[in-house]
């Protein structure tokens, strides 16, 4: 009965994830392309992000990049894709552009921009290679099992509704990298960024921060992951980050590749993310002073998934609007959502 119980509930989780709507990436791209070239820019456009890394979410934002190598300097390509998107809109073709916020002096400067037809908002910007390569592995990861799928929108969906997600603190891009660190030092899951580079592979690397070097198309063979329930797996993931934790315990970081690494500011933060990309980034660097309010959500988490499971559901409601959750007298579980509560989301 235990395991039938667990089983009702992982159909719970996957329909709290389920994308009912269908969105055509390529439509949204062309109209952005389209407004970059009524102000003679030369380049090419990439998507990157939840879109392109496996982990899209009902919700997500698209976030793309414009490869250029124009002469001006990243502020003014920008305004200038700003008055693009505005000559585009005057003309009234499809999808509908909005330009919304110019963000010039962040540590990655982009522009903002909203698809009105499709109801997604959009991060451009310029020649930021490291999302698009840090989304090609996060798509390697997602390929591999679709528990790994699963578990990593089931955690952006929770993270987003406790607010632990947001501007300033943890991103998506760092709790997958937890999730993966997770699988690898559990359930087997293979270290695609461990690779013997060519000599050439070496040499290029002198003149670039970032990693771009790793297995593609990995098939690993992963029992332990077949074998076990998403709730579970939830379950011991919340209790390897908890408070006191292994994770902690370990002092080591989250890392992608094979070797341990010594965390040497243990003694200040329980979180250290070291960049499978870019090495000398620290994904986690917003959320130092937070660690442990972090950590106290994730042992509630693991609580609720034990003894509560009505709750934890409640906890990813706000996105998915989860009308009603109970047992009937039968002994099976019951999982509603309310269909028109989000007819009109987003519209303008």
């Amino acid at each position: 009965m235990m395991y039938e119980e667990k089983q009702h509930f992982d159909v719970f989780l996957e329909n709290a994830i389920a994308i009912n709507e269908h969105y055509s990436l390529l439509d949204t791209l062309k109209a952005i392309g389209s407004a970059i070239s009524l102000v003679n820019l030369k380049g090419n456009l990439y998507p990157f992000g939840s879109f392109c890394n496996g982990f899209h979410g009902a919700d997500s934002d698209l976030d793309c990049v414009f490869i250029t190598d124009s002469q001006l300097d990243v502020q003014s390509i920008l305004r200038k894709i700003r008055q693009g998107v505005k000559e585009y809109k005057k003309s009234n073709q499809t999808p509908l552009l909005r330009f919304d916020q110019l963000i010039l002096y962040a540590k990655i400067p982009l522009i903002k921009i909203y698809d009105i037809t499709n109801n997604v908002a959009i991060d451009l910007s310029i020649n930021n290679i490291n999302g698009v390569l840090n989304s090609k592995l996060l798509n390697e990861y997602s390929q591999m099992h679709p528990k790994i799928q699963q578990l990593g929108k089931l955690l952006k969906l929770w993270g987003k509704n406790q607010r632990l997600i947001v501007t300033g603190q943890l991103t998506s891009y760092a709790i997958l990298l937890t999730l993966i660190h997770f699988l690898q030092c559990k359930y087997d899951v293979p270290f695609l960024s461990d690779v013997e580079l060519t000599r050439d592979q070496l040499s290029s690397l002198e003149y670039f921060s970032v990693q771009p070097f790793f297995q593609l198309g990995s098939k690993p063979n992963l029992n332990k992951l077949d074998n076990t329930t998403l709730q579970q797996l939830l379950f011991e993931y919340f209790q390897y980050y908890e408070p006191y934790g292994e994770f902690e315990k370990k002092k080591i970081c989250v890392s992608l590749h094979s070797q341990e690494r010594q965390n040497k500011d243990n003694y200040k933060a329980t979180l250290k993310i070291i960049d499978p990309i870019d090495p000398k980034s620290d994904p986690s660097k917003n959320i130092k002073n937070k660690c442990h309010r972090i950590q106290s959500h994730f042992l509630r988490a693991k609580e609720l998934i034990g003894n509560f499971k009505k709750q934890f559901l409640y906890q990813l409601q706000n996105v998915k609007n989860v009308q009603d959750y109970q047992k009937s007298a039968n002994g099976n579980y019951q999982y509603q959502f309310n269909q028109n509560r989000n007819k009109n989301r987003g519209k303008n």
